[in-house]
């Protein structure tokens, strides 16, 4: 699997890569990301509204998978207004209603808050491959898809995120050392 160096971010030992959108091997994130610019070709902005995309037609094995946070603008800050059941199985908590910012730790929420802005900012969705340091010297790593949303065709209100933990782990370090 080859994949390009796009970009590397460090947040003390939190660190992520940015990739290709389809330089990875997960179906359900590219069906994801295909269906999403089907919608935003069919609305003719920047991206599709949420009202556009319907997560049904999504893979349903992928919404557990999922969050989605409006983007607050005055100050900017991402609050989660739908939070998957897999992702409150694997955090142990539910951030629904919250800002990005109430993750844990600190410096794992200022990665993700990152995140979110590079894709507030560019208005376009990104790929990123994080690693997040355990105990004992281990890591996990996960992959996720965020797509940006506008109501009215200009202006990014929500940003959908679709994650990938992998079956087998060392699939996504392996892909992060090839980086």
């Amino acid at each position: 699997m080859t994949a390009s160096k796009r970009g590397l971010e460090s947040l003390q030992d939190i660190k992520f890569k940015i990739l290709d959108l389809n330089d990875h091997s997960f179906i359900d994130l590219r069906k994801t990301c295909n269906y999403w610019s089907m919608k935003k070709s069919e609305s003719g902005g920047i991206a599709p509204s949420w009202s556009e995309f319907n997560m049904l037609e999504l893979p349903p094995e992928l919404l557990p998978r999922i969050c989605v946070v409006d983007v607050q603008h005055e100050p900017l800050n991402f609050i989660y207004r739908y939070w998957g059941t897999a992702i409150t199985n694997l955090h142990h908590y539910d951030l629904s209603g919250k800002s990005v910012m109430d993750l844990t730790p600190p410096e794992y929420a200022q990665c993700i808050w990152d995140q979110y802005n590079k894709v507030f900012s560019s208005k376009q969705p990104h790929t990123f491959l994080t690693e997040v340091p355990l105990a004992e010297g281990y890591s996990t790593f996960y992959i996720a898809l965020r797509l940006p949303l506008s109501s009215n065709g200009k202006t990014i209100d929500k940003i959908l995120s679709a994650e990938e933990y992998g079956k087998e782990r060392d699939q996504l370090r392996i892909l992060f050392s090839e980086l």
